[in-house]
């Protein structure tokens, strides 16, 4: 069961409980005449009960079942398409320059910037 409350809910709920607390304390602690006490009182059970009024009139608090998952769905599976390399075609740096240029060009001609460090490498 799913619980769906919303903000302004709660801050009536912190407010009502703030002003509940100053209340009783006021009860408590101050030399307060019985009509001060009625009134104190009346006003925090008419903060609660419009409270609880407004929630209902505007479901600020809802309670609902969980949604069932789908059990005889066919999932759809798109096919995933891998791409598939030769381990000929992965050539080590340093090593057969010639098999990556195109055709007609020279590895002398053209110029490669590791050739010189992997070419001292390698002597």
């Amino acid at each position: 069961m799913y619980v769906r409350i919303h903000r302004w809910v709660l801050w009536w709920l912190y407010v009502g409980m703030a002003c509940g607390a100053v209340a009783l304390t006021n009860i408590f602690f101050r030399d307060l005449t019985p009509t001060q006490v009625r009134v104190l009182l009346a006003v925090g059970v008419l903060h609660w009960f419009l409270g609880g009024l407004v929630c209902y009139a505007s479901e600020g608090v809802r309670f609902e079942k969980p949604p069932k998952a789908p059990q005889n769905q066919l999932r759809e599976t798109v096919p995933v398409e891998k791409e598939w390399h030769d381990a000929s075609e992965f050539v080590l740096a340093g090593s057969h320059h010639h098999e990556l240029l195109p055709p007609g060009l020279d590895s002398r001609t053209v110029h490669i910037p590791y050739r010189r460090a992997a070419a001292k490498r390698y002597k």
